[in-house]
């Protein structure tokens, strides 16, 4: 942690308090659904509207962030989250839900938004991957802690909801507290557009990886109760089960993000993809057998699914420059977001079908399908010109107002000293003419 920049760490304490609301938060709504006897397909839905916010505040917010700047969007949306986790527990209804689900969403993709920008920022592709990874261990460690918090008061109760949103209000407390700047390398003040074709032409596999994750990473949180509830694990072991499995994700986001940053991070997505689509057809006969069975062959998958979507942005960044990485995060939160609309009601349609190991059936066949993807981008494009390599990553020289005053700070430029002569001499400029010609005196001198 000595090596990150010094905006990092009080981020990463803002990171912890919102990502511990947010696990908990997200694991409660799917226990107190069940305990209200909402049907079983709102469960999907209401990760459907959460997703549909997601990606309209992926849209728009991103505007803001220009305008106004990280910290200020940052406190905005970590209120609005705190608002709408407790009128969940004043009003229960499922459609009212549907509405604070939406502005959570909306509130949470921008929250997401400031931190992935800001820390890709304050990094470079030297050290991008270990800089993402400490960003991902620390969000899965809160995830899983928050998800343990369900244990805490009695889920059928106003308590928990309390919980979750003085978390969301204590996030605002290290960010406000400390007088610190925005990222530097991707300030709002020198961000630029970049179009998504633009993007899928430099990162095809990222803006893909980002979908894929968003389909299933948020069917396993909007599904995994309900999937608990089907096979009889009791409450406690649905919290278990569901932090447990999101903690084994550390090891692996470490591991891999240090692994991506001496190969190609497009051959380490494979591998990653190939690992879920094997264990998610694992798990259904482990389903049989024992409940630590379950747990142990759910882990190798979500290992991989909890790290997606940080290699996909990572690899994406290693083609960006610095001030395109808020439009290029932007868009890869609105695929994300996407994914995460179309993802929860497919599982929970295909469940209703085929009962509830359709579940790990439909994460590991969406695994299945990017493994497909990504193979084909690496070897069979045979006779197309392969993509440039991007250049190394060179800090920039912060924007100014004026191109004099860059052209000063830049060492290829030395000074020049300008003189305008206002008196003009024609022995001087026609001497550079031939010789042989009159000059305009001399033909004027011989008509006299």
């Amino acid at each position: 942690m000595r090596s990150l920049p010094a905006t990092l760490p009080i981020l990463f304490l803002s990171e912890i308090s919102f990502l511990l609301g947010h696990g908990l938060i997200m694991t409660l709504l799917g226990v107190r659904m069940s305990l209200e006897g909402f049907p079983s397909q709102m469960a999907g839905l209401l990760m459907s509207s959460f997703s549909l916010g997601f990606v309209i505040g992926s849209y728009l917010i991103e505007k803001r962030i220009r305008s106004v700047g990280h910290i200020r969007v940052f406190a905005a949306c970590a209120a609005v989250l705190a608002v709408t986790a407790m009128l969940h527990g004043l009003w229960v209804d499922p459609w009212a839900w549907l509405v604070w689900r939406l502005f959570g969403g909306a509130a949470t993709a921008g929250l997401l938004m400031v931190m992935e920008s800001w820390v890709s920022g304050e990094s470079t592709n030297d050290n991008r991957g270990r800089v993402l990874g400490w960003y991902l261990v620390i969000s899965t460690s809160s995830l899983a802690v928050g998800q343990w918090l369900l244990n805490v008061a009695d889920p059928a109760t106003f308590v928990l909801f309390s919980v979750s949103g003085i978390l969301f209000t204590l996030s605002l407390v290290p960010l406000s507290i400390y007088r610190i700047h925005g990222p530097t390398r991707s300030s709002h003040e020198v961000s630029s557009k970049i179009s998504l074709r633009e993007l899928y032409r430099r990162a095809p596999v990222g803006l893909v990886g980002a979908f894929t994750a968003g389909l299933m990473v948020q069917s396993f949180f909007a599904m995994t109760p309900y999937y608990g509830q089907e096979i009889g694990l009791s409450t406690s072991q649905t919290a278990q089960f569901m932090a447990i499995t999101t903690l084994v994700a550390l090891v692996a986001q470490w591991t891999l993000g240090r692994i991506s940053d001496r190969l190609d991070r497009r051959k380490v997505i494979l591998c990653m993809a190939l690992v879920m689509a094997v264990s998610g057809a694992m798990i259904s006969v482990a389903a049989r057998f024992d409940f630590w069975v379950l747990l142990v062959v759910a882990c190798f998958h979500t290992a991989m699914l909890h790290t997606l979507y940080s290699l996909s942005l990572s690899h994406t960044n290693d083609w960006l420059e610095p001030e395109e990485t808020i439009q290029a995060n932007a868009k890869l939160l609105i695929w994300y977001g996407i994914g995460s609309v179309v993802g929860p009601y497919s599982a929970s349609v295909i469940m209703e079908v085929t009962g509830p190991d359709g579940l790990w059936l439909f994460l590991g066949g969406a695994a299945l399908a990017l493994a497909m993807f990504v193979m084909v981008r690496l070897y069979s494009y045979k006779g197309v010109s392969p993509e440039v390599e991007q250049e190394p990553y060179v800090a920039a020289v912060p924007m100014v107002e004026s191109t004099h005053y860059l052209s000063e700070m830049d060492p290829r430029f030395e000074p020049q000293q300008f003189e305008l002569d206002f008196e003009p001499s024609y022995e001087d400029d026609w001497a550079a003419y031939d010789n042989s010609e009159p000059r305009p005196e001399a033909e004027e001198e011989a008509q006299f």
